[in-house]
């Protein structure tokens, strides 16, 4: 139930309508017939009580004709129109040009990297910087392939000895981690762990020059961002991807030969069943594959970076953007190359 009407005094201010709002409940009512002076807030508060009809008594004249006049400007502007709604079929063809457009800006892009890497040794080219991007992208990242293809090859022997004892083929271990990890874990686990490392920093680093507006700077001088930037990190990761996918096969090995030491066999025997199982077709697959792995991961990182935004959160964004891209690439790649590896018989 409302209170009582309440008096609003002879001069209505800011500090006598705050003592009204604070001294009353949401459903009170006002008695205006004692005002005879009111500021802005007074009133704005006049104007407020009226349209709730919390208002009594008999206002003063021009404080009336005050009202009123708010209520024609009130009146006077315009009514916001809602915007049309779009109707589905032009959403979904909206959506789908953007999706093209972004597959267009995409293949542009290898297009240009591709015809950079075409004229590598007949223009001027920064081999300074794509020394440094292989150091820092290769040589750097060995201590950890290694130790994620040591785990890999001792884990993989392990788990594939526990079935391989139930049918008494448990001699057979080192056979089938040397397949597993030369044709297809060692350079794939070398590749995800690439695009988590390399791809996101060359994403954050394009990405940080595009805020800052380097790469702008860069255009304006005439200087191509692609073969100024990307081409020598492209480079990097290319030729880095298959060193590193040899480290973390080797390093698998070494695990899986340490299985198999612990389940009672030689050294010399399980070197034998990896030139047994393990041909030469099955390292030139993984070498072209770590070629491959390389040049996605790298391209998609760079990328990545040069279509960032100019915003605070655009660096993590790009980086984000550039680990999912490339782990899917190497996904179909994969696949890619599984299906081409099946027709030609390896």
């Amino acid at each position: 139930m409302a209170d009582a009407s309440i008096s609003l005094p002879e001069d209505l201010t800011r500090s006598a309508v705050e003592t009204a709002c604070l001294d009353a409940n949401p459903q009170a009512m006002y008695d205006c017939a004692a005002v005879r002076h009111a500021d802005g807030a007074g009133l704005a508060f006049l104007w407020l009580l009226r349209g709730q009809k919390r208002l009594t008594g008999t206002l003063a004249d021009d404080l009336a004709k005050t009202l009123e006049a708010f209520d024609a400007a009130q009146a006077a502007l315009p009514k916001p129109t809602p915007a049309p709604k779009e109707p589905p079929l032009v959403a979904l063809g909206r959506a789908e040009c953007g999706l093209f457009a972004r597959w267009g800006e995409a293949i542009a892009y290898l297009g240009e990297t591709l015809c950079a890497l075409g004229t590598l040794f007949r223009r001027r080219f920064r081999w300074g910087d794509c020394g440094l991007a292989f150091f820092r992208c290769g040589v750097q990242a060995v201590p950890v392939m290694m130790l994620i293809g040591f785990l890999l090859g001792l884990i993989l022997a392990f788990q594939s000895a526990i079935p391989l004892q139930l049918f008494g083929a448990e001699s057979f271990v080192g056979g089938l981690v040397g397949i597993a990890l030369v044709r297809e874990l060692g350079v794939l686990v070398a590749a995800i762990l690439m695009a988590g490392r390399t791809g996101s920093a060359f994403a954050a680093e394009l990405g940080a020059m595009k805020v800052n507006e380097e790469i702008d700077a860069l255009e304006t001088m005439g200087l191509r961002p692609v073969r100024f930037l990307v081409l020598p990190r492209v480079l990097a990761g290319t030729l880095a991807l298959p060193l590193l996918s040899l480290f973390v096969t080797l390093a698998g090995l070494i695990g899986g030969g340490v299985v198999m030491g612990i389940l009672g066999f030689s050294g010399n025997y399980y070197l034998d069943q990896l030139q047994l199982f393990v041909g030469l077709s099955d390292v030139l697959g993984s070498f072209c594959k770590a070629f491959a792995f390389g040049f996605s991961v790298s391209a998609v990182g760079c990328w990545c970076g040069l279509r960032a935004g100019r915003d605070a959160g655009a660096v993590g964004t790009a980086t984000t953007a550039a680990v999912v891209i490339g782990i899917v690439s190497i996904a179909l790649l994969e696949g890619l190359f599984s299906v081409v590896f099946y027709a030609m018989g390896w």
